[in-house]
């Protein structure tokens, strides 16, 4: 039995891990799923095992807290912030969790801990993971899936505009990119590159540098 794993998608269910996702007989999400439509999505992969996560307002309220599902002879407990869990744990095998978008596996008390990692929007310095696990012969092993930060725009900071927006302001008051990434608060590649696409193709605006970028 294949099962896949995974938590915090944050409004966003990446193509990798939909393909990554197509032949598994369950899919496990530890919550922070944001969005409906990643619910929808995952439901027409596979039968679902979902729990609710502290960014999941609203839509969400039908969504469990906590829940229990047995496949391949194990059974698993999910639930989003293992820090928050008040309830036995007696007879499970796997806990399945989320929140700290840290990939993690350790053994305690004779049952394992699974943290899958976050596979959704990526922050800086984050890796991007989720799992398959297998169960086979009453053996489970989990196989780490990265996805590479294959897009420049995942590596920009949230407030770009905001930064280009200063950055170009800086450049007609005539400060070198030097001055703009210390003002701005970012790298030298960066702060050169938003230079340059200004000086070199009069009338840009904002989002056209940003797509430039990206």
């Amino acid at each position: 039995m294949r099962i896949g794993i995974l938590s915090d998608t944050h409004g966003l269910l990446r193509d990798e891990v939909k393909k990554g996702l197509f032949d598994v007989d369950h899919i496990i999400h530890a919550g922070d799923i944001d969005t409906s439509e990643v619910v929808e999505d995952l439901k027409h992969i596979a039968p679902l095992t979902i729990v609710r996560g502290n960014a999941d307002k609203g839509w969400a309220e039908s969504i469990p807290l906590n829940a229990s599902v047995k496949l391949g002879g194990k059974r698993f407990f999910v639930t989003h912030n293992k820090g928050k869990l008040d309830v036995s744990l007696s007879g499970y095998d796997v806990i399945i969790y989320g929140h700290s978008h840290k990939y993690s596996l350790t053994e305690k008390d004779g049952r394992i801990w699974f943290n899958p990692g976050c596979c959704g929007k990526r922050k800086k310095g984050q890796e991007i993971t989720f799992a398959i696990a297998e169960i086979k012969d009453g053996e489970i092993f989990f196989n780490r899936i990265d996805i590479p930060n294959g897009s420049k725009k995942e590596s920009l900071p949230d407030n770009i505009d905001t930064i280009i927006s200063k950055a170009i302001k800086l450049t007609d008051k005539g400060k070198n990119p030097e001055v703009i990434a210390r003002s701005c608060g970012i790298d030298m590649e960066l702060a050169n590159e938003i230079c340059r696409m200004y000086l070199t193709h009069p009338g840009i605006d904002i989002q056209g540098i940003i797509t430039r970028l990206t």
